[in-house]
């Protein structure tokens, strides 16, 4: 059965508690995209919940954590699940940049593991997933195995630290490039780094850039890594890659390659010009349609089109200060999805797709529209976190949210039959 909602996926995947997770619902907030999916896998070219249904998760990236630290705080990523609706945050690790995770310049390696676990318990208290992201760029790192030294302690680290946390996944190099790094230089340096991370951590996908700025998907098709539970790199800026690598990309997933998008601006290659919405819509479309996760790149404080942001947003804490990038992309990621439920959970209500709220959004005051016959035995409006902050006394009347602040809500809908939840934006 497929039904529109979420949280941002929220009545999603598995209705509030049909899934039966492995994890116990006090482990992340209610009604939270790791509380809907749990730990996430990979079936075929899909991502998947553990119900073992396709999961598109939408997002942002940070920029170099050590360049723009007052843009990634907890006020920040509350501010991003709670206005935004994002269900992932990509935290780009830098390696030889200043102030990158072998520089020691910023943090040394030890506070630095510090610094990020930090993030990536952040990300777990709001219910999102967090990608731990080995940023290889330019200066040295283009070639993967130039990290090589670093980058096997890192992901020991990494792995032994967050084995048992159901949010994180690992992003094991983000654009390997230079005229000499083919596939076959990327998947030397993936086999010596993912047997790393699997004799910590037997399970948590694991994502490898490709070559070319992690453009050739079609190439490492030709030649896939031998593990379990790995997706591949696809990067796009919407004023520079058109339908030749939309094309690439097809290539890869007809022969059996998952693939999420950790990257992508609606600005050129460079992170300027534009903004390219018109190409960019084509890209959401290609990505909605064939369930591929995004992050989009990025919550910074730099002056560039790329830039979510408005300048000096991140040091005024002014979180939904959007640049026309940022306006563009938060409307994207608070768009409702499709997801298919766990249908043979008792606890999944049969008419979900058939429920509805208008207005949507919400103004002042909203309607439920039920399928005929349908009794609700309660109704409860939630925030991002899955607080409950009003209880419904007549499910048939019109509900009151005028004194809701401006943002994203949730009703959850009780039957005697199971639990349904429906996103709502109240303006």
């Amino acid at each position: 059965m497929v039904f529109k909602s979420t949280f941002k996926k929220m009545m999603a995947v598995c209705g509030f508690v049909a899934c039966s997770l492995s994890m116990s619902a006090a482990d992340y907030p209610a009604g939270s995209p790791v509380y809907l999916n749990g730990k996430l896998s990979v079936q075929g070219t899909k991502m998947v919940n553990e119900c073992g249904n396709p999961v598109q998760l939408r997002g942002m990236s940070s920029h170099g954590l050590a360049w723009f630290p007052k843009c990634y705080t907890e006020d920040g990523i509350k501010a991003l699940v709670n206005d935004w609706g994002i269900d992932i945050f990509r935290l780009a690790i830098y390696t030889h940049e200043w102030g990158g995770y072998t520089t020691e310049q910023w943090k040394s390696m030890e506070d630095y593991n510090e610094y990020i676990d930090q993030l990536v318990d952040i990300c777990g208290k709001y219910g999102i997933y967090c990608m731990i992201d080995w940023h290889v760029l330019n200066q040295g790192s283009g070639n993967p195995n130039n990290t090589l030294e670093d980058a096997i302690p890192f992901w020991d680290y990494m792995s032994k630290k967050h084995k048992d946390d159901k949010h994180v996944l690992y992003e094991i190099c983000n654009e390997p490039n230079g005229s000499t790094v083919t596939w076959d230089v990327v998947k030397e340096y993936a086999d010596q780094v993912i047997p790393v991370i699997r004799a910590n951590d037997p399970s948590t996908i694991v994502i490898c850039g490709t070559p070319t700025w992690s453009q050739d998907v079609d190439k490492a098709a030709e030649n896939p890594l031998s593990y379990d539970n790995v997706m591949y790199t696809l990067h796009f800026y919407s004023g520079t890659h058109f339908q030749y690598l939309r094309d690439k990309g097809d290539v890869a997933l007809n022969k059996g390659l998952a693939l999420f998008v950790t990257e992508f601006g609606t600005s050129k290659a460079d992170g300027d010009g534009g903004v390219f919405t018109e190409e960019c819509d084509r890209w959401m479309d290609w990505m909605k349609e064939r369930k591929i996760s995004w992050c989009n790149w990025s919550i910074a404080g730099k002056a560039e089109t790329s830039n979510a942001l408005s300048g000096g947003a991140c040091d005024k804490g002014e979180w939904n200060n959007t640049s026309a990038s940022g306006t563009y992309i938060k409307a994207k990621i608070s768009e409702p999805d499709e997801f298919i439920a766990c249908g043979n959970s008792v606890d999944m209500v049969s008419y979900n797709d058939q429920i509805f709220l208008t207005p949507n959004p919400v103004k002042d005051a909203f309607s439920l529209v039920l399928p005929d016959g349908a009794q609700a035995n309660s109704v409860e409006i939630l925030d991002m976190t899955g607080r409950v902050l009003l209880s419904v006394s007549d499910p048939n009347a019109s509900i009151d949210a005028s004194d809701l602040t401006q943002g994203i809500y949730f009703v959850k809908i009780s039957f005697a039959d199971g639990i349904s939840v429906k996103k709502f934006m109240k303006e």
